[in-house]
């Protein structure tokens, strides 16, 4: 099963992408192609070959590397190499959650300051 097919990645499907630069840059667009760890998306502003990305759509979260940049129109057709994907985010959130709420809290580190003798002085005790 290839890595579309875990993420229930349909043509035609609304994605939300982020581009992970400095600053992070928000865009919307639609999934055209889906194949092995290749994604094909349309967007309306061009993306920096290379950029790391994160495409998010209903209960997933992709993230991958822009390996192709092409006008198409009035927009551009983005193709990426996908490295992870994540299923199920809002069921993984509420265990988060859940596991954050029941973990014991850890009391705050204190520091505890021993007294050291001075060290020796080099002073000779003859006047």
């Amino acid at each position: 099963m290839d890595m579309g097919e875990q993420a229930g990645i349909e043509t035609g499907q609304p994605v939300r992408v982020t581009v992970l630069d400095e600053p992070e840059i928000e865009i919307l667009g639609q999934i055209v192609e889906s194949s092995g760890k290749r994604l094909r998306l349309v967007v309306d502003r061009s993306i920096r070959q290379g950029a790391a990305v994160k495409v998010g759509f209903e209960q997933t979260l992709l993230l991958g590397e822009v390996c192709g940049c092409q006008p198409a129109g009035r927009e551009f057709e983005v193709a990426l190499d996908l490295e992870h994907s994540l299923v199920h985010t809002d069921e993984l959130a509420r265990l988060a959650r859940k596991l954050l709420g029941e973990a014991p809290s850890l009391a705050p580190a204190q520091v505890v300051r021993k007294n050291r003798p001075a060290p020796p002085s080099n002073r000779s005790a003859t006047p």
